[in-house]
C-alpha cells in the first residue's frame, strides 16, 4: 500500500509560496517604517546649523554663525566682553584674537638671580 504524500504541488504550493511572500511583506514594511523614522528622530536633518550668533552659544568660545554654519571666531578669552564698550571695565576686558604667549626674561638675560649686582650700562656712543 503506498503512503500518502504530504508534499504539495501544483496550485496549492503555488498559494502556500505567494501568502508566504505576503506575510513577509505585511511584516518586513513596519520595520523600515520604523529604521526610517528612528534615523530622521537620531539625527539632525535640518540643512542649517545656525541663524544666528545666538544659535551657537552652545559651542563655547564665541562662535560666528556665517551662511548657516558655526565656526570659530578666535574670540577669548573666556568670559570676555563681545560688543560696544560703554565702560572702561568693558573696554578692559574686551575679546580679542590675540594670543598670550608666556615668555621668560629671566632664561633670556640669565640675570635672575637677585643677589648678582646688575651689569654696568653700556657707554653712550660718541
Amino acid at each position: 500500500m503506498p503512503l500518502p504524500s504530504f508534499s504539495r504541488s501544483g496550485p496549492a504550493r503555488l498559494r502556500a509560496s505567494s501568502s508566504f511572500r505576503r506575510a513577509r511583506r505585511v511584516l518586513l514594511a513596519p520595520v523600515l517604517l520604523m529604521a526610517a523614522s528612528g534615523c530622521s528622530l537620531a539625527l539632525d536633518t535640518e540643512s542649517a546649523q545656525c541663524s544666528t550668533d545666538a544659535d551657537c552659544e552652545r559651542f563655547g568660545t564665541y562662535p560666528i554663525c556665517q551662511e548657516g554654519v558655526c565656526l570659530p571666531s578666535g574670540l577669548g578669552p573666556q568670559g570676555c566682553f563681545r560688543g560696544a564698550a560703554t565702560s572702561e571695565e568693558q573696554f578692559l576686558n574686551q575679546c580679542t584674537r590675540a594670543d598670550c604667549v608666556p615668555f621668560d626674561n629671566c632664561a633670556r638675560l640669565g640675570r635672575c638671580n637677585p643677589d648678582e649686582a646688575l651689569p654696568d650700562l653700556v657707554p653712550r656712543p660718541p
